[in-house]
């Protein structure tokens, strides 16, 4: 699993690389006197960064797992699982204007937690009601209130006629 630590040690190592051509090249020209130009060929070295990758995952809640759920709610909410990657396959419940994936018990009673979905507009989100397998970085939105932070393709929308154990294989449904 390459975790965030790993991440920022490959950017920066990248970066530290940037740096020695630059130098190298600054050290030629001074040794050089600045009077006559020389071409260096250098190697052009990729820094794009790609977002995370949410599918290797810490902690992983299955359906219908209530009591899991709530150990990971609490968790979260208590500030535990910040930087921490999970997965629930769950419902969708959206009772005002936050989104959260949540687990019911025997008793239709309810617990979750809150997540966001980068570059979607709230309009495209999943519904309520709907069921889902969503994977995601556990952030601060805002001191000492936390949530789930994804991307569109960690979050699957689980159809009615779908398998159960097949949750991993699910394609992205089409709206």
């Amino acid at each position: 699993m390459a975790t965030k630590s790993n991440k920022n040690l490959i950017i920066g190592i990248v970066a530290v690389a940037v740096v020695l051509v630059v130098a190298i090249v600054g050290v030629l020209v001074a040794k050089n006197g600045g009077d006559d130009t020389r071409e260096i060929e250098t190697e052009e070295i990729d820094i794009s960064v790609t977002g995370p990758d949410y599918s290797d995952y810490d902690v992983s809640v299955d359906f219908g797992d209530y009591d899991t759920m709530y150990a990971q709610a609490k968790a979260i909410q208590n500030g535990e699982m910040v930087g921490k990657y999970i997965r629930i396959d769950g419902f969708v419940s959206r009772p005002m204007t936050k989104y959260s994936v949540v687990e019911k018990n025997e008793d239709g009673e309810m617990i979750g937690t809150e997540f966001i979905v980068e570059g979607l507009d709230e309009g495209d989100y999943p519904g309520d009601g709907e069921r889902i397998v969503i994977s995601g970085e556990v952030i601060e939105k805002e001191p000492l209130y936390y949530v789930i932070k994804t991307t569109p393709e960690f979050v699957r929308i689980i159809e009615a006629d779908e398998e159960e154990g097949s949750v991993d294989a699910i394609e992205e449904t089409e709206e």
